[in-house]
């Protein structure tokens, strides 16, 4: 396998190569660009002209320092729901860069989005900052022709990725399943941490990686995520933990792999590839807004906040290896969620809790049994992974009877979308549009001719008072597989603001609500018993009824918890998989259920 022989920051043999083969090439000729758009980005964005822009965030970071000088421990922060804020930031802050820019992320995709946000680090390395990108080679970002092209942008941008499965670094689909094969170990325990550094001042972290459906940039299909701006002190846990991983053997240089190199020689006299211009419609406001001292103060969505207290939380690479770390992400969670009294209301994309949740879950009843656990989640016609909803499904009963946990399951078409997505009639109209379709009248129901938007975002938040924002899954790969990392923020306003947005998601107007089916003496009794059986088997699992259904709240009805004896008059059973009209989705859910249950602890 391939590795880093010198560690040092921008001095590599990589960079030497780099170098060699950049002279001369650094700059984009005129007759390359398509429009006028492009046209303008670049010439604002010459080495010679630009500078740095000025950020609010970046001036709080400097006031955080000062207050925590003073004896005061709080940080400022702000809360990215939408995915167009979440691509505002993250352009605001690479170009106020004066020094270092740190990027990880479990996926790059090589789509509009990222094109746009790699074209803003290129800008950003020409004027004299030291770009570091470090990428989770799982889910390659392209071929290695991409590759040299991200590769060779410019000397001041270094690009690495995170234990690569062979020599080289693509392997195509037939590699993917060859490692999956016979690298078992080293192909499941990935880097699924995601961060964000300015100047090691400044950090965004949380769910997000870079493709266009996590900054609503995709008319077929949306996450709904959230991340959280840092700026303060505990940004020094965040770099120290970027460096852990840029430092580790497995961290590999592009410019080291063959096929790069290979592709290198092909790319001499050709120009950097920069965002398309066909795609510009999409990024144009931002582009222009990125650009103010507050984007905050252009948005609605945007808020600061002085948060009481802040601590960033992570794994190391030494969780790869077997290895006892002094305080692992989930030594910390498992320590806060035993402190916890009344209730926890959290948000995760797939519902499949770890041994380590069951045990704390069960140790807090004790204490409590009237502690309320809250749990928004995807159903099967907003999730984008079937196989784990699958395993989740097959396990529904001992999540909603024995864990305690009241179950909402999101609507692929929430009533409140235009709150979840900016400009939501923009994306509404390229849907339309690229069905071929010049008249919205024609579409009966115009609403589910957008984007079916998927929950993503890892969040909880304890009493009311302790939010964490995340890239943990609160699943059992999360907790033994993959490395993570998290923002714990102690602070009533703020956890007031992120258990509003949980809890709105599981509003009926939003989200289905899981209950236990209706009771047929004797019939549910023995379908029961049955159920139980088959669901302890690890494959096999055929029978076809659960302890559990979906419910839609009866027009005109009070909205009830799940417990309530009253429930099932005030709702409606709408079936396992509500508004999935594919039975192909259904036949593949129900397999997974059926033969996947020895996979739980890989999901």
């Amino acid at each position: 396998m391939l590795r880093k022989r010198n560690r040092s920051r921008w001095l590599s043999p990589a960079i030497l190569l780099v170098l060699g083969l950049l002279a001369g090439c650094s700059t984009i000729p005129e007759r390359d660009l398509e429009n006028a758009f492009t046209y303008q980005r670049l010439k604002r964005h010459d080495v010679h002209e630009i500078e740095p822009v000025e950020s609010e965030f970046l001036d709080l970071a400097s006031k955080a320092w000062k207050n925590r000088e003073h004896g005061n421990p709080a940080e400022y922060i702000s809360i990215l729901e939408l995915g167009d804020d979440a691509l505002l930031a993250r352009i605001h802050l690479i170009r106020a860069a004066k020094q270092s820019i740190d990027l990880q992320t479990f996926i790059w995709k090589d789509d509009a989005a990222s094109r746009f946000v790699f074209d803003e680090l290129v800008r950003a390395a020409e004027r004299g900052v030291l770009v570091r990108m470090l990428i989770d080679a799982m889910v390659t970002p392209a071929d290695s022709e991409q590759l040299a092209r991200m590769a060779r942008a410019h000397h001041n941008l270094e690009i690495a990725l995170y234990k690569p499965m062979a020599e080289t670094s693509y392997v195509g689909r037939i590699g993917f399943w060859k490692n999956l094969a016979f690298k078992t170990r080293r192909m499941n325990r990935r880097m699924h941490n995601k961060l964000l550094l300015i100047d090691g001042r400044v950090g965004i972290s949380g769910g997000r990686n870079y493709q266009g459906r996590y900054y609503d940039r995709d008319t077929d299909f949306l996450f709904r995520d959230r991340d959280v701006i840092v700026a303060g002190p505990a940004v020094r846990d965040m770099q120290d933990s970027f460096e852990l991983f840029w430092q580790d053997k497995d961290a590999v240089f592009l410019t080291q792999f063959p096929d790069v190199q290979e592709e290198f020689k092909q790319l001499q006299e050709e120009s950097v590839r920069l965002s398309d211009p066909a795609d510009a419609w999409a990024f144009e406001e931002i582009d222009r807004l990125a650009d103010s001292y507050s984007i905050c103060s252009h948005r609605n969505s945007l808020n600061i906040y002085e948060a009481d207290r802040v601590r960033f939380v992570y794994d190391t690479p030494r969780k790869f290896r077997g290895k006892k770390e002094r305080m692992s992400f989930d030594d910390y969670f498992e320590e806060v969620l035993l402190q916890s009294e009344d209730r926890m209301v959290y948000q995760t994309p797939y519902l499949i809790y770890s041994r380590e949740q069951r045990r704390a879950f069960k140790e807090i009843r004790k204490k409590n049994p009237k502690f309320r656990i809250i749990a928004s989640s995807n159903s099967l016609a907003s999730a984008d992974h079937l196989p784990v909803y699958g395993v989740s499904f097959k396990h529904r009963k001992e999540l909603y009877k024995k864990a305690g946990i009241d179950i909402y399951e999101a609507k692929p078409f929430p009533a409140s979308q235009r709150e979840y997505v900016y400009d939501y009639d923009r994306i509404l109209d390229r849907a339309v549009q690229k069905a071929g379709i010049t008249d919205r009248s024609e579409i009966p129901d115009i609403e589910r001719a957008g984007p079916i938007l998927c929950i993503h975002s890892k969040s909880f938040v304890l009493d009311g008072k302790i939010t964490l924002i995340g890239s943990h899954n609160f699943d059992p790969r999360s907790a033994s597989l993959n490395t993570e990392c998290g923002v714990f923020i102690f602070d009533e306003d703020v956890s007031a603001v992120i258990e509003r947005q949980i809890l709105k998601a599981c509003e009926p107007s939003n989200a289905w609500t899981v209950s236990k089916g209706k009771h047929i003496p004797v019939i549910s009794y023995f379908s029961g018993f049955i159920g139980t059986i088959s669901t302890a088997l690890p494959v096999f699992d055929v029978w076809p009824y659960r302890y559990t259904t979906n419910y839609e709240l009866k027009n005109g009805c009070e909205v009830l918890s799940p417990r309530d004896p009253a429930f099932q008059e005030n709702y409606t059973d709408v079936g396992y998989f509500p508004e999935v009209d594919s039975s192909v989705k259904v036949i593949q859910t129900r397999l997974a259920k059926g033969f996947l249950g020895w996979g739980r602890p890989f999901m």
